[in-house]
């Protein structure tokens, strides 16, 4: 849901309830205004210029309401993505993924409060459909093109969970415990950890996400359409 309307001026009279004149997107708008660290119901009420009880009559905690700034981040940042109808799958699978982790990385702190339901997805359903388009088209059964939407959507998560981690910390978790762990064991046991941690690769930076959604690309090719590949479902 992407809001547009402006908020009220903080020093409007406090009103209750229906008649203090504000709705769900100046609420959300209000809301947007202010750092997500520090948005609670009281002070997108300061903000708008009402009771705390007007804002609580259209979101009903601040969970509730940090949850509408992340879709509303998500929604927004959506509305660019488009696949063109020249593209061949592996590109619509690269322009997809990048659109979907950048969304979610441009919602920074509000991105933990995303979950992983309809409202989600919704934003990128349109080109969630352009992609299995392409990937029906190329000769995806249906199982294959959904297990494989899947695997590049948990993709995304995985590296925009990392990048915001690190925007907000500045820490690169995995380095500093591969050397605390090492540093008390035997050096020769591991010697390769210890030699490629210290070579200092960023597996933090955009080329991870480049490298981690050509992997994909490639591997389902070869999984999935390569000559022989006869991928059956295990059960």
């Amino acid at each position: 849901m992407t809001v547009t309307e402006g908020a009220s001026s903080s020093g409007a009279r406090r009103t209750r309830g229906r008649r203090a004149g504000i709705d769900l997107p100046r609420i959300i708008e209000a809301a947007r205004s202010l750092d997500a660290d520090t948005v609670t119901m009281q002070a997108v009420a300061d903000k708008l210029g009402v009771d705390r009880k007007a804002v609580n009559h259209h979101v009903s905690d601040r969970e509730s309401l940090l949850r509408l700034l992340a879709l509303d981040s998500l929604s927004r940042s959506s509305s660019a993505v488009e696949i063109p109808a020249e593209a061949s799958w592996q590109e619509a699978c690269r322009i997809y993924a990048t659109a979907f982790t950048e969304s979610l990385i441009a919602a920074d702190a509000l991105a933990e409060h995303l979950m992983p339901d309809d409202s989600l997805y919704a934003p990128f359903i349109e080109p969630a459909e352009a992609l299995a388009g392409k990937l029906t088209k190329a000769g995806f059964d249906d199982e294959a093109a959904v297990r494989s939407l899947a695997l590049l959507t948990n993709l995304c998560w995985a590296y925009a969970r990392d990048a915001i981690h690190v925007s907000r910390s500045g820490e690169r978790l995995r380095p500093r415990l591969t050397r605390e762990l090492v540093a008390d064991r035997d050096p020769e046991a591991f010697e390769h950890l210890a030699r490629i941690v210290e070579r200092g690769v960023d597996t933090y930076d955009v080329h991870q996400l480049e490298l981690s959604i050509e992997v994909f690309v490639r591997g389902i090719e070869a999984v999935l359409l390569g000559p022989g590949s006869g991928w059956v479902r295990r059960v």
